[in-house]
């Protein structure tokens, strides 16, 4: 599916808090925003690179959906065939034979994963507009 940036940035803003939440002891779990917030931009930056290198692929390989004023809307399957033909490719780019060589219990989980922190993006995109509805002022 085609994104725009500006759906992909916040989509991968989403998963990083959620992962930095994730990593975060029970315990200190309820102020995940503020602590991801008072990070420093360098470890804000590794936490949206992890997210990216998941989500991106497998934003890119959803089926189009024509979807103006909501979220796009996808399917179980739909985000499964997505993850598993995303994550297949980024694993065969970084070595040829690893996602064959993965057992099928580890390859599960990596689809799992990848799957649910899809769903994380795609909850946390902007609601889209319509562009022919877009007033432009003439003055500002």
């Amino acid at each position: 599916m085609r994104f725009t940036e500006h759906e992909m940035t916040v989509a991968v803003d989403a998963v990083a808090r959620r992962l930095h939440a994730a990593t975060r002891p029970p315990w200190r779990r309820g102020d995940a925003d503020t602590a991801y917030d008072a990070l420093d931009r360098m470890r804000r930056w590794r936490l949206k690179v992890s997210a990216g290198e998941v989500v991106l692929p497998v934003l890119t390989a959803l089926p189009e959906r024509p979807t103006v004023g909501a979220r796009p809307e996808f399917t179980d399957a739909e985000l499964a065939t997505a993850a598993e033909s995303a994550s297949r490719d980024v694993m065969e780019h970084r070595k040829p034979g690893a996602w064959d060589a993965l057992p099928a219990k580890r390859r599960g989980r990596v689809l799992a994963t990848a799957v649910e922190l899809t769903r994380v993006a795609v909850a946390g995109m902007p609601v889209r507009q319509d562009p022919d509805a877009l007033i432009v002022p003439d003055h500002l």
